[in-house]
């Protein structure tokens, strides 16, 4: 369906086509007007009904100017000399005249009547290809061509034989591009033949090797476009671009025969031997080859082009849709047998963080309360080096005095979850805190502390945006990025979404090479999209959001608000200085527009039971739920059918009890018959509400239940990408790639560990490798050789064994 903005498009251009129409009508009346181009007909405008999409469109807007370019300048000139018309015409129309300036000297030199006596006018061409057989003929002309051009011959342009027919071979060609229906046929034969090729600029053969991303389609010949898949095509567009590659699409194998042209000279040909026949068969022909090769396949070519770009760039931007739903999705860190009893309830969380490209900079590590405010801040200056083994004897102290200063900052504190960023050296801080953690159960019995691995790629990102700076003036870089690694174990909703902010932050996450290749507002939008279903998944608390300017981000998510309103709606919160006790008061006392109101009612949540300040006489419980207010009174009519009360519309305190108890006791609810409600409803002229019924009841038996994925930890793979900083397009099979050996460490098997020892095949006599599980090797000292070369084991006749 066309968008608005067609739509109203094809009523300017309707209307511009009536008052042509209007003006030839007029012209006509004139005794000595003589009209000699076509008459704009009723079924041209009808036409414009018919749009369904822009290249329609186009073809219709091409076509109505190829012919009527004259009359609207025509009109245009009577606009300004009278003034009383308006809106005839766009400068995209007058351009559009302009580039048939050939056209227009072809027609004033009177070539018409030469394309007239070709034997078929374009619209009848367009006719036999939409039909697929010749339901007009092609009426022959007496004279051969060269004899009837010689009468439109003049001493400037078209000064002989050979040039007259050229300017009616265009006319004509011009003609029968610019027939919608012509166009609408070739269009799709072209996209379902389509042909890719690429070839390699100087550049790419320079600089394009194996490893290189665009190795992969440096070279490709005559591949159908319909074999392309996911954003393929947006990497090519992308090599081209770069200057690496060229790329072209055709109808048909480079060299070969055009076939769909074959298919359709057939229309506009006459089957007849004699020479006059064939004579002018070739001129047809040529005109139409002219038409598709010149005119045609070079404007579907690159029709195609964006078409193809615009899909993979769809599927691009999906493919960052879900990365970001991956993330967005994941719940917090949970603890099981979690105690409340702390003075903030919730989970603690400590986040460290070495910063490896600066030896002489201290490791930080920050404690979060179950609120996400920092509660306590050390420093770890020799955190960083190894305590094992031979190293520096000062570092290897310091390193000893760090971890007992750990162990007592973690016996203190006791955090439910460390968090380390996922780089570097991260395993082996790992290590080291598993040992410290594993140390103080034993010593203390303390209860268990995971530690876990988390991507940075936020933390480096939130380290360096405004929002951080405003929140901790005075904190290192290293400090607020393991601030931040806290804050993502604690909930990666809120953190991801201060990264949505005035410097677009967000668009700085890893999203792959073809990122430079999208717009930027394109993936803005798209993953602001995801953001906003996400959060309102979740629900806005504006009271903790009031009180915690880290959550403050999520506000701008909410439906019916935005970065505008939801700012506004904070500062007034703040400047009034009072909690928001219920939706209503969003209206009442905040005045929120009705239907802004309605809009963002049901993704606001009032916590009552994280709110002790409310005041308990304007409590209404479905405020906790995201039930929407438009559906309090079938909630609480639920509610009150389920306990069996008396349903008395005035006794305010039945309908909060009933809907107390239902909560406290959700089980009730499962003997309603909603189905039957829902029925009732219908005959009240409210449209089918089964399935809101349905989700009013699940959430009075779960209110705002956390519907995200339970938190995991990193995958094998997630860790191998991150540790390795590679990416599944920069490292894959195939892939040449550099690598530093740190170590070599050699043992014999312990218990029941296997043993490196080839194994023998006794029926065929073979040696198996152990290793690679390749079973025919003729000779034991050729699997030796091969586990030397690889430095599997050692060379013991060099003695180094």
């Amino acid at each position: 369906v066309v968008s608005t903005q067609s739509t109203g498009e094809k009523m300017k251009l309707k209307n511009l086509m009536m008052k042509v129409q209007q003006y030839q009508f007029e012209r006509t009346k004139e005794s000595a007007f003589i009209r000699t181009e076509r008459i704009l007909e009723a079924e041209d405008i009808d036409r414009v009904e018919l749009i369904q999409t822009p290249e329609e469109f186009n073809d219709v807007n091409t076509h109505f100017s190829l012919y009527y370019s004259s009359d609207i300048i025509d009109l245009q000139n009577l606009a300004k000399a009278n003034a009383t018309l308006d809106g005839l015409g766009t400068a995209d129309q007058c351009k559009l005249s302009q580039k048939r300036s050939n056209y227009k000297m072809c027609q004033e030199k009177n070539l018409g009547t030469l394309v007239e006596r070709f034997g078929l006018t374009a619209r009848q061409f367009a006719e036999n290809l939409s039909d697929q057989y010749n339901r007009h003929s092609v009426e022959q002309f007496t004279l051969m061509p060269e004899e009837t051009a010689a009468e439109f011959t003049d001493k400037r342009r078209f000064c002989d034989e050979a040039k007259v027919l050229t300017g009616a071979r265009y006319m004509i060609a011009c003609q029968i591009s610019a027939e919608p229906s012509v166009r609408a046929c070739v269009r799709q034969a072209f996209y379902e033949r389509a042909l890719l090729t690429i070839t390699p600029t100087q550049q790419g053969i320079r600089e394009v090797d194996d490893p290189h991303p665009y190795a992969k389609f440096k070279f490709i010949k005559d591949k159908p476009v319909k074999d392309l898949t996911g954003e393929e095509f947006l990497k090519m567009w992308g090599a081209q671009k770069d200057g690496f590659v060229k790329l072209s699409l055709s109808i048909c194998d480079r060299g070969a025969k055009d076939s769909y042209f074959e298919e359709i000279k057939m229309f506009f040909y006459r089957d007849e031997f004699s020479k006059l026949v064939q004579t002018w068969n070739e001129q047809r022909t040529e005109a139409l080859g002219l038409a598709l090769n010149k005119m045609l396949y070079p404007m579907f070519e690159q029709e195609l082009i964006q078409k193809l770009k615009e899909e993979a760039t769809n599927h691009y931007l999906s493919k960052c849709k879900m990365k970001l739903r991956r993330w967005l999705q994941m719940a917090p860190y949970t603890v099981e047998n979690l105690d409340e009893s702390s003075q903030v309830p919730g989970i603690r969380v400590l986040g460290l963080y070495v910063d490896l490209n600066e030896k002489d900079k201290p490791g930080y590590g920050v404690l979060i309360n179950g609120e996400g405010e920092v509660e306590e801040v050390i420093t770890l200056p020799y955190f960083r080096y190894s305590h094992r083994g031979p190293s520096n004897r000062e570092f290897a102290k310091g390193k000893l005095a760090d971890i007992e200063k750990l162990k007592d900052f973690i016996l203190e504190h006791k955090p439910h979850v460390i968090g380390l960023p996922c780089e570097g050296r991260s395993l082996q801080y790992q290590r080291d805190l598993q040992e410290v953690v594993t140390a103080l159960e034993q010593q203390h019995q303390i209860d268990p502390i995971a530690i876990e691995l988390v991507d940075p790629s936020v933390a480096k990102l939130y380290k360096e945006t405004n929002r951080s700076k405003t929140e901790f003036p005075s904190y290192k870089p290293e400090q607020k990025m393991a601030l931040s690694i806290c804050r993502r174990l604690r909930d990666p909703l809120a953190e991801f979404s201060q990264l949505c902010n005035f410097a677009n932050d967000v668009l700085n996450l890893p999203w792959g090479l073809l990122k430079k290749f999208v717009a930027s507002e394109r993936l803005k939008e798209c993953l602001y999209e995801e953001f906003m279903t996400r959060v309102n998944e979740v629900g806005v608390d504006l009271n903790f959001a009031v009180e915690h300017y880290h959550y403050q981000s999520m506000v701008q998510f909410v439906c019916g608000l935005g970065p505008r309103k939801g700012d506004a709606l904070l500062k007034l919160l703040k400047q009034n200085n009072e909690n928001l006790e219920s939706r209503t008061a969003l209206v009442t006392n905040f005045k929120l527009g009705s239907r802004v109101f309605l809009n963002c009612a049901g993704f606001i949540r009032i916590n009552h039971a994280r709110d002790d300040s409310l005041n308990t006489e304007n409590v209404q419980l479905l405020d906790s739920t995201r039930i929407h207010p438009e559906t309090y009174i079938w909630a609480t009519k639920m509610a009150i059918d389920a306990l069996e009360y008396d349903d008395d519309e005035e006794d305010t305190n039945i309908k909060q009890r009933a809907i107390e108890e239902t909560m406290e006791d959700p089980e009730k609810l499962r003997d309603l018959d909603l189905d039957a409600f829902a029925i009732e409803l219908e005959r009240q002229e409210y449209p089918d509400k089964r399935i809101t019924l349905y989700d009013i009841r699940d959430e009075l038996t779960n209110r705002y239940a956390d519907k995200r994925v339970p938190y995991h930890a990193l995958t094998d793979e997630e860790r191998f990408y991150l540790l390795s900083n590679e990416t599944p397009e920069t490292f894959k099979e195939g892939i040449i790639t550099l690598c530093k050996v740190i170590a070599i460490a050699r043992r014999k098997p312990k218990g029941d560990e296997p043993d490196i020892q080839p194994k023998r095949n006794e029926e065929n006599g073979m040696w198996q490798c152990p290793l690679c599980l390749r079973d025919n090797f003729p000779e034991l000292s050729e699997i030796w050789n091969t586990l030397i070369l690889q430095g599997v084991v050692l060379d013991k006749r060099s003695g180094s064994g």
